[in-house]
């Protein structure tokens, strides 16, 4: 709880020798010691009973979620042997699709065939617009 390192513990007790003096520093140590003692008697109680308390809500919250993950892991193998099932089926598809010699197309575009030669002509084409002017 308090951390304090030795030299840090050395100035306390220097410091306490100059304002107290040496009469008075070792009872007050003691008592120090004493209320430090009763302290942590009080706070090891306390998280005792806090523990027990809390001790199997928390045991049924942990078991809930231990199931819950479960549930999830179980849902993610799940998806993840159907998509290595799909991805294995789509590449099986499409390596058959691939070695096949005459395959139909699904899709058959439209071709537009010209009608004329007029159709076929690569010249430019003059179009004229009549423009009526407003008076």
């Amino acid at each position: 709880m308090f951390n304090f390192s030795g030299s840090e513990i050395i100035f306390l007790l220097i410091l306490g020798l100059v304002v107290l003096g040496p009469e008075k520093l070792p009872p007050v140590l003691r008592k120090m010691g004493q209320v430090y003692g009763q302290f942590k008697r009080i706070t090891g109680d306390a998280q005792s009973e806090f523990r027990g308390a809390f001790a199997e809500p928390i045991r049924d919250m942990q078991k809930a979620a231990n199931e819950y993950k479960s549930v999830f892991t179980d849902a993610s193998k799940q998806v993840e042997a159907e998509y290595e099932q799909t991805t294995a089926l789509f590449t099986d598809a499409a390596s058959q699709e691939q070695t096949e010699e005459s395959v139909e197309p699904l899709f058959i575009p439209y071709e537009a065939s010209p009608n004329t030669d007029e159709d076929l002509s690569i010249e430019p084409k003059i179009i004229e617009y009549d423009i009526k002017e407003d008076q």
